[in-house]
């Protein structure tokens, strides 16, 4: 376990191969730091040949707190870090952050299973999968997935105008709470722009409404003035259970079947 606090630093680690860095860390806590990156990795070579160095790191629990001049957190070759035990993941206060996870990681995240996101004003994505031809490497490689995701938590977001682009349903099979609070331009949980025909992995409602994301019980929806639908097109399977509060933009009925819904208007 590795816990920094109150120093300041421009970057935690810009070489792979820092002897200061152990890659075996599993838990890494960093709070109170004047860090503007956190891993900035370089291309290696591995006897001369120039061939990229692939780097595993073991880390199972992130958590990031009051870092007010934090950029970004990952930036190097797409596919050249691997974060395969990933699994805890809080952001906390890091207003000037604009991507929670880049285009480097996000194929490797199959172990992640709560994202925890609050105070991060500059957010405006939560997934980097990069402009269309990176976007259809990932799609034809079939790796972007997040098979363990099952709790989601972003507040205070005020940038963020969609939690997730260019992703299916089918990328959350196991997402069972998603919280949303105090995003002022939120208009949209899933803004997916490409969406299979049914591909055996999404259920259709009886009025020929594809159904989304089969394994949700909980969504808690608070002061999100413009917020206006999870997904067009899209219904929420019958027992999810709302939670709203000053949202007026949002409509559960046109989304929900007869599912139980608690709304708060004041």
């Amino acid at each position: 376990m590795l816990c920094i606090q109150e120093n300041e630093i421009p970057c935690f680690i810009t070489n792979p191969f820092n002897q200061l860095f152990p890659l075996q860390l599993e838990v890494l806590s960093l709070t109170d730091l004047r860090v503007k990156s956190l891993f900035q990795f370089q291309m290696g070579e591995e006897g001369g040949s120039g061939e990229l160095l692939h780097l595993n790191l073991d880390i199972k629990y992130l958590y990031l707190e009051n870092l007010p001049e934090l950029n970004f957190i990952w930036k190097g070759p797409t596919g050249f870090l691997s974060l395969q035990k990933l699994d805890h993941v809080k952001v906390i206060g890091c207003p000037k952050l604009k991507i929670i996870f880049s285009t480097i990681v996000v194929t490797s995240l199959s172990m992640l299973s709560v994202l925890g996101i609050h105070d991060c004003d500059e957010l405006e994505q939560i997934f980097d999968l990069g402009d269309a031809r990176q976007l259809q490497t990932l799609d034809s490689s079939q790796q972007l997935c997040f098979p363990k995701l099952y709790s989601i938590i972003v507040k205070k977001c005020n940038k963020l105008k969609c939690l997730f682009y260019n992703l299916s349903a089918s990328h959350f099979p196991s997402l069972s709470s998603l919280q949303i609070e105090e995003c002022s331009q939120l208009h949209m949980a899933f803004g997916f722009e490409h969406e299979a025909d049914d591909g055996g992995e999404e259920q259709t409602a009886k009025k020929g409404e594809q159904l989304l994301l089969q394994k949700l019980a909980h969504i808690t929806l608070k002061k999100l003035p413009n917020f206006e639908e999870i997904h067009h097109g899209f219904k929420l399977k019958e027992d999810v259970v709302h939670n709203i509060e000053e949202c007026p933009k949002y409509s559960p009925s046109l989304y929900l079947h007869t599912g139980k819904i608690h709304m708060s208007i004041f």
